[in-house]
């Protein structure tokens, strides 16, 4: 892994929900027992280690929160919107036509900013954002 972030969260099943069931992710095997009850995420070159701290306060906008940013392959993106369109899921999609990648910005349960690039080949693109 190239980068790690740990990221406390107030309620593992919604976090569960949401990377696994909503992004996809996949738990990571190599995560050691430990006494704080929580889950890693191997997503890219991006391991995500999230755990639980129930005396979380919500987020707040003073706050500093890490904004993770994790590459996606092309053919995921479609599957990756109709989900976050079912689970009525807030994001915004860019497409950056200089650089030649889309760009999906969406929180967690707990306000951390996860943004989902991919690249593409196409040179139309259009900016919007959805659900904002």
């Amino acid at each position: 892994m190239t980068h790690s972030v740990v990221l406390e969260v107030k309620d593992l099943k919604k976090t569960l929900y949401f990377y696994e069931g909503i992004l996809g992710f996949r738990p990571s095997i190599e995560r050691p027992q430990l006494d704080v009850p929580g889950v890693w995420y191997d997503a890219g070159e991006m391991r995500i280690c999230c755990v639980l701290n129930r005396d979380k306060e919500a987020a707040q906008c003073e706050q500093f929160l890490p904004k993770i940013e994790i590459n996606i392959q092309s053919h995921e993106v479609g599957n990756l919107l109709k989900k976050l369109d079912y689970y009525q899921v807030m994001y915004t999609e860019l497409e950056d036509y200089i650089e030649k990648k889309k760009v999906i910005s969406v929180y967690d349960p707990d306000g951390y900013m996860i943004q989902l690039q991919s690249q593409y080949e196409s040179e139309e693109s259009i900016s919007y954002a959805k659900g904002m």
